[in-house]
């Protein structure tokens, strides 16, 4: 006779669920639109970073990810 395994198995198999993520309470950030960069300026928004609320690439000139952002030249 085989000698039996000193562990038993079970046979309901244990799972463990994890949230990675914690529900957010807050609203997503609400639609922006500025005409132009004078519109961002005047509104006290400028410059304007790469996923800020009414970032667009029309308004980022050299594409660097700011727009509106002050002329030093």
């Amino acid at each position: 006779m085989a000698p039996r395994p000193s562990h038993s198995l079970s046979a309901t198999p244990t799972v463990t669920i994890t949230r990675t993520r914690e529900p957010s309470s807050a609203s997503p950030a609400p639609y922006v639109y500025y005409k132009n960069c004078d519109a961002a300026r005047a509104a006290g928004a400028a410059p304007l970073h790469r996923g800020d609320p009414g970032y667009r690439t029309e308004l980022d000139r050299d594409g660097d990810g700011v727009a509106c952002e002050p002329y030093h030249g």
